[in-house]
């Protein structure tokens, strides 16, 4: 069974504000054409507020019929969160931008996202510094760098290693219209991670999921490609 990101495509689409000076907000759907596994959702909010972080991750905890008045958010050593009610530990990540936050859960694995805006400006270097060696091969010529950076940096943060791993380590390779496999080089072995990468309301937003649920603990993910 899948679950989808639902994206709002017409004004009838969208909703309400609730009153004046809330944010909009966009819950995980099934009837877009992103997917995920079962049990991972996201929700983005139009305004980064850090303060509604909980708030929106225990209404995802909702979702997926946990009671989210039990939902607490803690953090490895590492600095990856996730999330606990009672003694059942699931997945989340958290990312944020100027114009938009977004938290995922994932209730039957592991989840690392990243958002940022399609437009946003970079140092015409950063591609040399983020793509690894033997990347230019296997993607599309039109891959843009602020999208190859969410889709690293998701895999990234599924891993908990943030940006203590360069991403010139990790390789990219397409592997469906909105799928990418992240091969990653950490030591003397290798693995990949799927990584949905697609444009929602001016920004790029990508998803890496794992169904087996760890690498929070230094442990090879069973996922491939």
């Amino acid at each position: 069974m899948l679950t989808t990101v639902f994206v709002y495509s017409t004004m009838e689409q969208e909703p309400a504000r609730n009153n004046r000076g809330a944010s909009l907000q966009w819950m995980v759907n099934t009837y877009a054409p992103v997917s995920f596994p079962d049990g991972c959702w996201l929700m983005a909010d139009d305004r980064r507020k850090e303060d509604a972080v909980l708030s929106m991750l225990k209404e995802l905890a909702g979702h997926q019929g946990l009671d989210g008045d039990l939902f607490e958010l803690r953090k490895h050593e590492t600095g990856k969160p996730y999330g606990v009610i009672g003694d059942r530990t699931i997945g989340v990540s958290i990312s944020h931008c100027r114009s938009m936050l977004l938290c995922g859960l994932h209730a039957g694995g592991e989840i690392g996202i990243d958002v940022e805006p399609d437009k946003r400006r970079v140092h015409p270097r950063l591609l040399e510094r983020i793509r690894h060696p033997e990347e230019p091969s296997g993607l599309p010529d039109d891959l843009c760098c602020i999208r190859m950076w969410t889709i690293k940096e998701a895999a990234l943060k599924y891993m908990g290693t943030g940006l203590r791993m360069a991403m010139n380590k990790i390789r990219l390779e397409m592997t469906g219209e909105h799928q990418f496999a992240a091969f990653m080089e950490p030591g003397d072995f290798s693995f990949s991670i799927p990584v949905s990468s697609f444009p929602f309301r001016d920004h790029w937003i990508a998803v890496a999921t794992g169904t087996n649920g760890a690498y929070r603990d230094g442990q090879k993910p069973s996922t491939r490609a």
